[in-house]
């Protein structure tokens, strides 16, 4: 996967008899974990292989949901400049137009960021175009889906009250430059992008984890911005407490990418092995694993089922400014995650247990 990753990511035709000692099954399984189904698709292309079933059908699902999610997202993003609500897309979005092939980086969903004051009159634009708001109002972004493969989480904040990078980006916009012939169309920095994508990484890392799409994105991001502000980069990362993870990711994903079969560091290997594992979206394992630091068992099971101020201001509101009502609350999520998430649950205490 590394491998016929690299070779996309650098125009380089894959070695065939290579290929052909490849067990494609596994490497579907392990590529469908990561996101990198289509990339490693069109290597295999590339070396001469025809694709089995699944593998075309996962590289013509990300070009079509490319390309549907870009139209729809015009339409919404013009709708916002129309009705002056300042606007900018976030993450993937940006980073797959740095990709050398269309439908390269996969996408689950598109996330823009837009001016909290006008949520009420974004949702009510989202509902007359055929849209589901699955979730509004209750975290720092709003979830719409309409079928066949329409998601857009639009972004009241970048990251929520309780999140170390909440401060730094509570003023965002002073931070943001107006797109050319536009209004309220707005854009980072490309330092400041990177600066975003690396905190936005960050918090996965060291939550549940994330997987090697990220590392690309990182190498595609670095590849196609060579004359970056580095000593601005290091001393906002700095601000952050990222610095560090930036420089280790980073050289990681340039051996990784540039050269697969480069020797790696035994710190490299054991990052490296990290993301291998994590998949695109993390695991509920290391999110139980970095959460146990420097805690008991009991540490974090109390913290689970009694979380900080922070976790109800941002989630419970309403208990949050009416504290008196706070025992009602723990009940209403005891209750409610014996119902619909009691699998997550003891997923979490079998991996606790295991500790």
């Amino acid at each position: 996967m590394l491998y016929l990753t690299a070779c996309a990511l650098n125009g380089i035709k894959p070695d065939a008899e290579r290929i052909q000692k490849m067990d494609l099954d596994t490497l579907y399984k392990m590529a469908k974990f990561h996101s990198l189904t289509a990339i490693v698709a069109i290597s295999l292309e590339k070396g001469g292989i025809t694709l089995p079933a699944e593998w075309a059908e996962e590289k013509a699902k990300a070009i079509r949901k490319n390309m549907l999610l870009d139209a729809e997202r015009s339409k919404i993003c013009r709708w916002m400049e129309e009705n002056a609500i300042w606007h900018m897309p976030l993450k993937g979005v940006i980073l797959k137009e740095m990709y050398p092939g269309l439908g390269m980086r996969q996408m689950s969903d598109n996330d823009i960021l837009y001016d909290a004051a006008h949520q009420k009159e974004l949702m009510d634009y989202m509902k007359s175009q055929g849209y589901t708001p699955e979730s509004v109002g209750k975290t720092h972004h709003d979830t719409y889906w309409k079928p066949p493969v329409f998601n857009y989480e639009m972004h009241t904040m970048l990251f929520d009250r309780r999140s170390e990078f909440y401060t730094y980006y509570a003023d965002i916009r002073k931070k943001l430059i107006p797109d050319e012939g536009k209004q309220y169309g707005m854009h980072f920095t490309d330092e400041d992008f990177y600066v975003y994508m690396t905190a936005h990484e960050y918090k996965h890392f060291s939550n549940g984890g994330t997987g090697l799409r990220s590392l690309a994105d990182r190498y595609v991001y670095r590849k196609a911005k060579p004359q970056l502000d580095d000593a601005y980069i290091r001393q906002e990362q700095e601000k952050l407490g990222i610095a560090e993870f930036e420089e280790k990711s980073r050289k990681l994903a340039e051996k990784v990418f540039s050269d697969p079969n480069s020797p790696l560091t035994d710190v490299q290997k054991q990052m490296l092995h990290y993301y291998l594992f994590s998949g695109t979206y993390g695991t509920v394992g290391n999110v139980v694993r970095n959460k146990m630091k420097g805690d008991s068992k009991i540490g974090y099971i109390w913290r689970r089922i009694f979380p900080d101020k922070e976790f109800y201001q941002t989630y419970y509101p309403f208990f949050y400014r009416h504290k008196l009502l706070l025992p009602a609350a723990w009940a209403f999520r005891l209750i409610r995650g014996g119902l619909f998430r009691s699998k997550k649950w003891l997923t979490e205490l079998r991996v606790l247990g295991k500790l």
